[in-house]
C-alpha cells in the first residue's frame, strides 16, 4: 500500500485519477492505493463471490457487488472504502448506481487479505466498515483460509475446516474456506508450484 501526496482529496476527485488498474480508497482525505493483487487473491475472491452470488440470487435476498465499489464512511466526502465483496440486502441497493461512492453501507462485506496488507491498515478498515453500519464482516486469508469474523457486537476467528455462516444477514448460507482452497489447488496441473 502506498499513500499518495499531501493534498486533501474528496470522493469526486477520484474520477480524475488514471484508469491504471490500481485500487484506491479515501482515508481522511488521503488517497490510499492498494497493491495489485495476486492470482491466489483474485481466484479466491472470485470463487467466494460466485458462491455468495449464487446463494443470494437463488433466495432473492439482494445484490452482490464484487468490484471494490466505494462506500462513503458515515457519508463523508473524505472517507470511502471498497470491499472485495459486498452484499446489499433486498431494497437497500443505492438509487444512484453510477455515483463515485455510495452513502448506503452494505449489510455484509468480505475482505480478502493481500500479502502486502499491513496490520494497522487492516484494523482501520475493519473499524471503518463497522462504524459505517456493516452488520457482518469477514476478513479472509486466502493462503490459510483462516477467517476473522466481525459484527457490531464482537468478533471471532474460524479455521479453514470450520463452517462459516451468514448469520441473520444471509440466513441459511454456509461455506468452508478449506473447500475454496482445495478448489484452487485442484485447478493447477499436478506437481506444479507451491500452494
Amino acid at each position: 500500500m502506498v499513500v499518495a501526496a499531501e493534498r486533501r482529496y474528496t470522493v469526486d476527485d477520484l474520477a480524475s485519477f488514471p484508469d491504471d488498474g490500481k485500487r484506491r480508497e479515501l482515508v481522511d482525505g488521503r488517497i490510499v492505493e492498494w497493491d495489485v493483487t495476486t492470482l491466489r487473491h483474485g481466484g479466491f475472491a472470485n470463487l467466494l463471490a460466485t458462491i455468495i452470488t449464487v446463494f443470494v440470487r437463488q433466495h432473492r435476498l439482494g445484490t452482490v457487488v464484487s468490484t471494490d465499489a466505494l462506500i462513503r464512511i458515515l457519508g463523508s466526502a473524505y472517507h470511502a472504502r471498497g470491499g472485495d465483496i459486498a452484499f446489499f440486502a433486498q431494497g437497500r441497493l443505492p438509487d444512484d448506481l453510477d455515483a463515485a461512492a455510495s452513502d448506503v453501507a452494505p449489510d455484509f462485506v468480505v475482505e480478502v487479505l493481500s500479502p502486502s496488507d499491513r496490520a494497522d491498515e487492516v484494523q482501520a478498515k475493519i473499524h471503518d466498515w463497522l462504524r459505517a453500519g456493516v452488520r457482518l464482516l469477514w476478513y479472509v486469508d486466502p493462503a490459510t483460509g483462516i477467517t476473522a469474523i466481525y459484527r457490531p457486537d464482537g468478533g471471532s476467528v474460524l479455521g479453514p475446516e470450520q463452517v462459516l455462516d451468514g448469520d441473520a444477514v444471509l440466513p441459511g448460507f454456509s461455506v468452508r474456506m478449506q473447500d475454496l482452497l482445495d478448489e484452487l489447488v485442484a485447478a493447477r496441473p499436478q506437481g506444479r508450484g507451491k500452494q
